[in-house]
Order: C-alpha cells, then sequence, then structure tokens
C-alpha cells in the first residue's frame, strides 16, 4: 500500500524561527540591562570614593585645628603656601567650585596617600567666627570665648570628572 503525504506547509519551521527571534531578543536586553547595571555600579563606587577621602581630608582639617594650644591667625592674603588659616570669605563665596590647581595652590594636602584617586584630597579651613563667652569687651579682648571655623574639603574618585565637595562648622576654644 502506497501512503499519500500532503505537502508540508514549513509551519514548525516557521514557528521554530519566532521562537528563536524572540529568545534572541530576550538575550540581547538582559544584556544590555546587565551592561547598564555594572556602568551605574562602577559610577557608584566612583561617587562613594570621593566622598570617602573628601570626609577623610575634612577630618583631617579637623583635627589639625583641634591640636593647636592657641587660635591660628587666619590671613586674608597668601604669602607662603600653603596658609592654614583663612578669614571668612577672602576666598571669595562660591571658592569651591575652583579648578583643581587652585585647590593645589590655595589647599592645604590631606596628610596620608589615597590609593585609587585620580587627585589627591585637599582642604581649607577659614575662621568663621568667634563667640565670647561673655558680651563684654574685656572678654572679647582676652579671645576668651568659642572659634568657629568653615572647614571645606574636596577630592575626585578614580575619575578627575568625579568630585566631592564636603563642608563642616568646627567649633573649639582655644583656653
Amino acid at each position: 500500500m502506497i501512503q499519500q503525504y500532503k505537502a508540508q506547509t514549513g509551519m514548525v519551521l516557521i514557528t521554530g524561527l519566532i521562537f528563536l527571534m524572540v529568545l534572541t531578543l530576550i538575550g540581547i536586553s538582559s544584556m544590555s540591562a546587565s551592561v547598564l547595571t555594572e556602568r551605574m555600579t562602577k559610577n557608584f563606587r566612583d561617587i562613594s570614593t570621593a566622598f570617602e577621602s573628601a570626609e577623610g581630608a575634612l577630618g583631617d582639617g579637623e583635627q589639625w585645628v583641634q591640636s593647636q594650644t592657641s587660635a591660628p591667625v587666619p590671613v586674608s592674603t597668601c604669602s607662603a603656601v600653603p596658609c592654614k588659616v583663612w578669614t571668612y570669605n577672602s576666598l571669595g563665596t562660591n571658592f569651591w567650585s575652583q579648578a583643581s590647581s587652585w585647590w593645589q595652590t590655595n589647599g592645604i594636602p590631606f596628610s596620608s596617600t589615597i590609593s585609587n584617586v585620580a587627585e589627591q584630597p585637599f582642604y581649607i579651613i577659614e575662621q568663621f567666627s568667634f563667640v565670647p563667652y561673655q558680651l563684654s569687651p574685656d572678654a572679647q579682648s582676652k579671645n576668651q570665648g568659642y572659634y568657629y571655623y568653615r572647614i571645606t574639603a574636596r577630592a575626585t574618585g578614580e575619575t578627575t570628572t568625579t568630585n566631592a565637595i564636603v563642608q563642616s562648622i568646627f567649633v573649639t576654644q582655644f583656653n
């Protein structure tokens, strides 16, 4: 007995190719998502490195102020770099947006070396204000009271395009 076959239209082949195309698109989109996640992770690590470096420099500046036995004399212009303490607003109102070269000239470098950063962090100390213990001319002339310092630190991450600027107001007394 001879069997007769119907003509095949290739429906299984077309279905298989469509299924393969859908799987390919899913694979490509998951690879793109993976690459995007990797870039976001690298940027987050870069920002975290810059922030932690700036925090270290900020702590370095606070430690320097705290280690002083008498109030340091602030300057408005610097003749011998690095100047330790600046008068408030003598550097301008937005000096933190200055370029890296400005910070290297006017700032104080971090006391240690940090690895995996494009540039080492710097900090600047400004004498923010002085509040005497008593509001009498005698107390103010003796410089007895609280000294307020604004400490600003700038650091970079693994690339120079990632910057972190942090500030603190540090209060101490020297008497």
